[in-house]
């Protein structure tokens, strides 16, 4: 008998479970019949998944089996709703990865014209960073993702093309002394305990690089940046999007002399071909950052492949 989903289903409980008896009550079976999938399906492999008979340590294949089964039947499991929601829709449905600070301030708008062309489709959002939300791409978790600074350089199945460009800016506390000031240059961090974030390295000003090599401090999160900042802890630089939404204690000026843009960008899967939901956002998307005033110059409009 080949291994089916259902076989995978009863190992998986019962791996966790760590007994018969609870697993076959999750099941709603009895513990005889998950024990004789269970047979079976060892039969079918010609090796133990369990160590003994109390089925509550796993061998080596049973460990080895249980991640592969949680992965495939993760699998399966969006691929029904995948079905079901295009059922439902017409169009299927989007599952993004996005950087907060852009999500935020762009997706309110995207989503909002996206339901108000079709009620029925499903958005998914996860706030990711760039490593993470190419990680859900390159697995098939998400459809698409909006990252920082992305070059699809060794990444095999994954693409990219610019989406967005903002410039970089400082944010502090609209009470302390660089908050107060009617102008702000580069050269004020100088004085200022900086915060640093993986996008700091982009700005290519002494003074800021000084900044950044005796920064005591590095934290990812632009929501946790925010905190510490509030907090008196120093001040940080971020993209200009990030700085529409803000607490109101705190204020995002973007210094005078040279400018730093960041770009982000919209990378997808080649070896997975786009619902018309996912090409529609993509469409909706562009507008809205065009609409923004904030979309790149020099950039195609490549987006992921339409579903034939």
């Amino acid at each position: 008998m080949p291994i089916k989903t259902e076989m995978l289903r009863y190992f998986i409980e019962v791996a966790e479970s760590g007994n018969l008896a609870t697993a076959a009550e999750r099941l709603g079976r009895t513990p005889s019949a998950v024990s004789m999938m269970l047979k079976q399906m060892e039969e079918n492999l010609g090796a133990p998944l369990f160590a003994s008979e109390r089925k509550n340590r796993l061998t080596p294949l049973g460990e080895f089996t249980l991640k592969e089964a949680r992965r495939e039947l993760a699998h399966f499991e969006r691929t029904v709703n995948a079905i079901y929601r295009f059922a439902k829709s017409g169009e299927g449905q989007v599952q993004l990865a996005c950087l907060p600070g852009v999500a935020t301030a762009l997706m309110p708008a995207v989503v909002q014209e996206m339901h108000a062309e079709n009620p029925h489709v499903l958005i998914r959002l996860w706030d990711a960073q760039t490593a993470t939300g190419v990680d859900l791409v390159r697995t098939e978790k998400a459809d698409i993702a909006i990252v920082n600074g992305f070059t699809a350089v060794g990444a095999g199945n994954i693409r990219s093309t610019p989406i967005l460009e903002d410039l970089f800016g400082i944010i502090c506390r609209r009470d302390s002394p660089l908050g107060r000031k009617d102008q702000v240059h580069w050269s004020d961090i100088a004085n200022e305990t900086l915060i640093y974030n993986g996008l700091t390295y982009t700005i290519e000003e002494p003074h800021v690089r000084k900044a950044s090599a005796q920064a005591f401090l590095a934290v990812g999160s632009t929501l946790t940046i925010q905190a510490f900042v509030r907090a008196g802890a120093g001040i940080a630089i971020l993209p200009a999007l990030v700085g529409e939404n803000i607490a109101p204690d705190l204020v995002f000026r973007i210094p005078e002399g040279p400018q730093y843009h960041r770009t982000a960008h919209l990378v997808w899967n080649e070896n997975r071909t786009s619902s018309p939901a996912v090409s529609r956002f993509c469409k909706i998307l562009r507008k809205v950052v065009a609409d923004r005033g904030i979309a790149p110059e020099n950039t195609g409009t490549q987006d992921p492949p339409e579903m034939p």
